[in-house]
């Protein structure tokens, strides 16, 4: 069903992957018809990267240095992957069109300086596309160390596209204090509807529009953040790992978030060469918990998976958990043993794939008020 009619998440205890993923536009197919030489998977999948900094070691947590960002980029071009705009990439997502093997997209939150100083000119060196998800306000206030407008005008006439990433950068899914979900929805609509507006007003046909396309602060969201995100027709994007693929949620979509520490080369070569776990169903599908108690995750693999339950293997930060089966033999749990810290964590799932890489699924957790 089109995401306009989407049941609220909020009110599934488990909800179908698998019921999020039919959309509204075709037209893919003609484009890759101009494509012959390359090889097709039989279900769309792809690899999306996402960057803040490139060269400003001041802030190693959210900065690759130029020398891995080039070494990234080298062995992107090296080993044949294909790096397509990400509208692309989600279009075939809708419509359920093939997509070239090893296809990946990358992109940039935040819209750091060094984004159009330094990771720009590499990028279009080899005339790829890439999209850069803007939080408005540092813009619009001026901020150093921002691109400003006219920056960001002129990578939009070198083809660079954009997203919302919203106007506030703040952890959207978290209500202040004494807030009702009236009062937060109204504040958190009118947050992520200023910033669109303030894009298509200075970027116009530069912003991805077909369908909107959202990168969460902090890649943070909850069950109601994703019902907002779908009534304002998003297709939206988190921080947690993993691969896109035919039973992904197309309202918490995965990427690869790289660092100084998470982008050595060894660990950038099993990343994009990661297919998508094939999870149809998973439970709790919230990320958000009230308490830090290590919370007991379920998931449904597909009919037709060529891999079962015995096969994956999940970790929680130095825990290896081993999955409980259930039912039948497609369903299984995992749970930790030790509690959640503050902040964001995740049990993380692999499995071997065909290809002598791996199947990846990664489900987030929020513990306390985001943002850290």
């Amino acid at each position: 069903m089109p995401i306009a009619n989407l049941k609220m998440a909020s009110t599934q205890a488990s909800t179908s992957t698998s019921s999020r993923g039919r959309f509204l536009q075709a037209g893919l197919l003609a484009a890759l018809l101009l494509l012959p030489a390359l090889a097709w998977s039989a279900a769309p999948q792809a690899v999306v990267l996402m960057y803040h900094r490139v060269g400003e070691s001041d802030y190693p947590s959210t900065n690759v240095t130029v020398e891995q960002f080039r070494a990234h980029l080298d062995y992107l071009a090296e080993n044949d992957f294909n790096v397509l705009p990400l509208d692309q990439i989600i279009q075939a997502l809708q419509t359920r069109e093939p997509l070239p093997e090893r296809s990946v997209a990358i992109t940039f939150d935040d819209g750091y300086s060094s984004v159009g100083e330094v990771a720009h000119p590499m990028l279009a060196e080899r005339g790829w596309p890439y999209t850069v998800f803007v939080n408005t306000g540092p813009v619009d206030s001026g901020y150093s160390g921002y691109l400003g407008w006219d920056e960001l005008r002129a990578l939009a006439d070198e083809g660079v596209r954009f997203g919302n990433h919203s106007q506030s950068h703040a952890p959207l899914f978290a209500r202040n204090p004494g807030e009702t979900r009236s009062l937060w929805r109204e504040r958190i609509r009118a947050d992520l509807s200023e910033a669109r507006s303030r894009l298509i007003e200075e970027l116009g046909a530069a912003v991805h529009q077909s369908p909107p396309l959202l990168a969460y602060p902090f890649g943070e969201y909850s069950i109601e953040l994703m019902d907002l995100a779908a009534e304002m027709g998003f297709v939206a994007f988190g921080q947690q790992s993993g691969a896109l693929g035919e039973h992904a949620n197309t309202l918490a979509l995965p990427r690869y978030a790289m660092n100084e520490r998470f982008a050595e080369m060894d660990g950038f070569s099993v990343k994009v060469h990661s297919s998508p776990m094939p999870v149809v169903d998973q439970s709790p599908l919230d990320p958000v918990r009230q308490t830090a108690e290590a919370p007991r995750l379920t998931l449904t693999l597909a009919a037709d998976a060529d891999i079962t339950p015995a096969q994956v293997t999940c970790f929680y930060r130095a825990e290896v958990l081993q999955p409980e089966p259930l039912g039948d033999g497609r369903r299984f749990a995992v749970e930790a043993e030790s509690d959640l810290p503050t902040g964001r964590s995740r049990y993380n799932c692999t499995a071997p794939n065909p290809a002598g890489g791996f199947y990846w699924f990664s489900h987030l957790w929020i513990v306390g008020p985001g943002g850290s």
